[in-house]
């Protein structure tokens, strides 16, 4: 699975799951912060996490409002279609009751594959802290939930990411600060992505990027 940096947000604009390729990680962190200043508090999003992996992924789209019942959060509208309606993907939104995230979800086949937060989001050129803040208290709790993350990275730019791969599922951390800062949290059921991103491969019209 390879990581690129060009287009961080490939995953949520285009339904191609990416991951952001960045330098090895050897400056000096200062101690974590609790985040409990954040809306929503980094435990919420540590909680969403737990609750996604103890939980089966839906197949079905019948069944996705119950699936996001369970997981403390309401399936919202779907999205408009767009090109790769054709290769039988869905999107929609879901909603985290109280808190201020943007949250959606895909589907292949009525098979729930992928769902995507952005939290913490602040103006072009705005300070990255409480990004930085959130990053650090949900990577922590990740990490105290389940076990470190095997793979953890910084670029020259301050850009940071870790990656869990827990039963099945892939939980993906992305702290975005060098331009309009937002925190990202991607969580993917790690085979339907893959036959996802087979089929985007054999697809002319859709060239992996």
């Amino acid at each position: 699975m390879s990581r690129s940096v060009e287009d961080p947000f490939a995953g949520l604009i285009s339904g191609r799951i990416v991951l952001m390729s960045v330098a090895a990680y050897c400056s000096a962190m200062s101690p974590c912060p609790s985040g409990e200043s954040l809306d929503p508090p980094p435990a919420v999003i540590i909680q969403l996490m737990e609750r996604i992996v103890s939980e089966q992924w839906p197949s079905g789209s019948e069944h996705f409002a119950s699936y996001f019942a369970r997981l403390g959060c309401a399936l919202g509208p779907p999205l408009e279609p767009d090109e790769e309606i054709s290769l039988g993907l869905t999107r929609g939104q879901f909603v985290m009751p109280g808190a201020a995230v943007n949250a959606s979800w895909s589907a292949l086949n009525g098979e729930l594959f992928h769902l995507n937060l952005f939290a913490y989001a602040g103006e072009p050129d705005s300070s990255p802290d409480d990004v930085n803040a959130g990053y650090d208290a949900i990577r922590a709790g990740i990490a105290d939930a389940f076990d470190p993350s095997p793979d953890e990275r910084t670029d020259q730019r301050g850009n940071r990411s870790a990656v869990w791969f827990i039963q099945g599922t892939v939980i993906e951390l992305y702290a975005h600060i060098t331009e309009a800062p937002v925190l990202q949290t991607g969580v993917s059921h790690e085979g339907r992505t893959a036959k996802f991103h087979q089929l985007i491969a054999r697809s002319p019209e859709h060239p992996m990027q």
